[in-house]
């Protein structure tokens, strides 16, 4: 636990030298981050939601929905990002990939608990995005001295990806009536 959010930190204030600790091998990486740190940030903030939705039921059905968006989301953006970046080896880089994505998008996933503040969610959704792409960015040039076409390609497909997931986010808020 305290790795946990020792990395999150990290990654969301220090993400320069955190990406020069990951490549140094300080922390989790490969396809292993998505089971070590993914899914539990993940999972954290569904369980943060409970209080601020206030009633139990409806609670639970939005934060397995919202759990389950959050994954498929991450799972297309990988994909996506790694045919993007890496045409001809992107099997390779895969798992190189996912450990950028998986700490990139914790500003995202914890900024998902904003998008309760009504007609200022868009906003938070906004920083979130601005600051996953700058931390993904930062974190492909670290790791694999990524730059140019590519790399803008890519981050107009989160940017679009993200902006429909939060469009999916706020008509669960509708459909539940929070």
């Amino acid at each position: 636990m305290k790795q946990l959010f020792g990395a999150m930190v990290a990654v969301l204030f220090r993400y320069r030298r955190f990406w020069l600790e990951l490549k140094a091998g300080a922390w989790p990486e490969g396809l292993d981050v998505q089971r070590a740190y993914a899914v539990p940030v993940i999972a954290m903030v569904q369980l943060l939601k409970f209080p601020l939705i206030g009633v139990p039921r409806p609670a639970m059905f939005f934060a397995i929905a919202s759990f389950i968006i959050d994954v498929a989301a991450f799972y297309v953006l990988s994909g996506a990002t790694s045919r993007i970046l890496f045409q001809e080896k992107a099997g390779e880089m895969e798992g190189g990939v996912v450990t950028v994505l998986s700490y990139a998008m914790t500003p995202v996933w914890l900024f998902e608990l904003f998008y309760f503040t009504g007609s200022w969610s868009w906003i938070f959704a906004l920083l979130a995005l601005g600051h996953m792409l700058l931390i993904s960015s930062s974190g492909f040039s670290s790791l694999f001295s990524l730059s140019g076409r590519s790399m803008k390609t890519a981050a107009l497909f989160a940017g679009v990806l993200q902006a429909s997931v939060f469009v999916l986010y706020m008509s669960l808020v509708r459909l539940f009536n929070f």
